[in-house]
């Protein structure tokens, strides 16, 4: 920042200034600070325009805070809901889980019968066989009386 004196802050200024030069005042550290207020109707027209302007883009801040206010509101309803849909499918599981314990108790009733059947199955097979050799001795017997 550069500091300059009363003549060339003077000389800087425009012909028509916007700002009149109310006082040139020191502090204790010896920095110059200026008092300036508005000089003519261009001075209330600007600073309804700055008026305005912070008006405007204090809404403009304010709407947007809104808006990211209502997007993090729906982003919460949305977690909500998604929530309640997870507890929906864990109750959901917790059924199935019941229901597969249920048909592996029923299975677990099945398996004296699956013995059964295998056992079943093993004699029907030596059946099979004692009756394969039946069969073969037979035509062998039928082929010694044909001859």
């Amino acid at each position: 920042m550069v500091l300059m004196g009363f003549r060339e802050l003077r000389r800087e200024l425009p012909v028509a200034p916007l700002f009149r030069l109310i006082s040139l005042n020191r502090s204790d550290k010896g920095r110059a600070f200026l008092s300036l207020s508005m000089a003519d109707a261009h001075g209330d027209d600007l600073a309804e325009s700055l008026q305005s302007l912070f008006t405007n883009v204090s809404s403009m801040v304010k709407s947007e805070l809104q808006g990211t206010n209502n997007q993090m509101d729906l982003l919460e309803k949305m977690n909500v809901r998604v929530a309640a849909e997870y507890d929906d499918l864990g109750d959901v599981a917790a059924g199935l889980r019941v229901f597969a314990e249920q048909m592996k108790l029923k299975s677990g009733g099945f398996d004296e019968f699956v013995g059964q059947m295998d056992a079943i199955e093993k004699q029907v097979s030596e059946f099979e066989a004692v009756v394969s050799v039946l069969d073969r001795y037979v035509s062998v017997l039928e082929s010694k009386l044909r001859a």
